[in-house]
């Protein structure tokens, strides 16, 4: 019963994420001889465009293994991005929502926290969708955790950064 609520909880997550606004137009020639064709990001928040090769294949092959349930082993290899970009928002914000996945709320509001303050403030499109989706991330941990109150918060948070 717990194994279909978290599914169901990761389901709406990633739901939530690709309605509201991750959706990215695909990058120029530049981008996809950076990132290889099975690559798809477009459901998700893409990294960004200065993102090492390294990185990349860390974070893609962190993406297979959450997907096939390896869960730690995905932590592992976006440990790995960290320290060779301790910069990349992305990869805190992939790393927020595997704490997330694993119920680990207090880290993945911590990591979502890191990456919103990690990302630029211009208001393109996937800074806001970043930084969006971080905050959706620390509403879900905050509710998790009983914090009714801070759940709200970053909810009007959330729909501030909506209507801007």
């Amino acid at each position: 019963m717990l194994n279909i609520f978290r599914k169901a909880i990761v389901i709406l997550l990633m739901m939530s994420v690709s309605a509201c606004g991750s959706y990215l137009k695909k990058q120029g020639q530049q981008q996809s001889e950076q990132a290889d064709s099975t690559d798809d990001f477009s459901q998700q928040i893409k990294p960004a465009a200065k993102t090492s090769a390294a990185v990349l294949a860390l974070i893609k092959k962190a993406r297979v293994d959450a997907m096939a349930g390896n869960l730690d082993k995905a932590m592992l290899r976006l440990e790995r991005a960290v320290r060779i970009e301790p910069a990349n928002a992305t990869v805190w914000h992939y790393m927020a929502k595997l704490f997330l996945q694993q119920e680990n709320y207090k880290q993945a509001a911590g990591y979502a926290a890191k990456s919103n303050s990690l990302a630029p403030n211009s208001n393109t499109n996937g800074n806001k969708s970043l930084i969006i989706d971080n905050w959706r991330i620390i509403a879900h941990a905050r509710y998790q955790q009983g914090n009714i109150k801070a759940a709200q918060k970053a909810q009007e948070r959330i729909n501030k950064l909506q209507q801007q």
